[in-house]
C-alpha cells in the first residue's frame, strides 16, 4: 500500500491486493509512484483511504490516457473504483491488458522476489 501525508492507495485484482515495486516519493510535487506486475484479462479495482486528515479531496484517476472520476473524501474515511461508466445504468470493469514490454517487465519481478 502507498502511503504519503496521510493518504493511502492500493490496487486490489482477484480479491488480493497486489504488492508494489520501486515505490518512489516525490516530495516537492507530492507524488509516489510506483510499479505493479499484472496478468492480461484479469480486472482489477483502485482503492484509496484518508487516515484522518481533515483534507477535502478529490481523486482522478488515469488509465492508459483516460481520466476516469474518483470520489470525494471530505477528510477522512475510504472509496475505490472497479470501473468505467459506459451509460447511465453501466459500467465496463478495470481489466489489465497486455502491453509491450510487460513481459520483460514480469521477467524482472520475478527474479526480484
Amino acid at each position: 500500500m502507498l502511503t504519503h501525508r496521510g493518504f493511502s492507495a492500493w490496487i486490489v485484482s482477484e480479491g488480493q491486493q497486489i504488492h508494489e515495486y520501486l515505490v518512489a516519493v516525490d516530495k516537492k510535487a507530492n507524488r509516489v509512484s510506483c510499479w505493479i506486475p499484472s496478468e492480461a484479462g484479469k480486472t482489477f479495482s483502485i482503492h484509496w483511504k484518508d487516515a484522518g486528515t481533515n483534507v477535502h479531496s478529490c481523486t482522478f484517476i488515469t488509465l492508459d490516457g483516460f481520466v476516469v472520476p474518483g470520489r470525494f473524501l471530505f477528510g477522512e474515511g475510504s472509496a475505490s473504483r472497479d470501473g468505467i461508466r459506459t451509460g447511465p445504468s453501466t459500467e465496463r470493469p478495470f481489466v489489465f491488458a497486455q502491453s509491450q514490454n510487460s513481459g520483460d517487465l514480469y521477467k524482472v519481478m520475478r527474479t526480484a522476489v
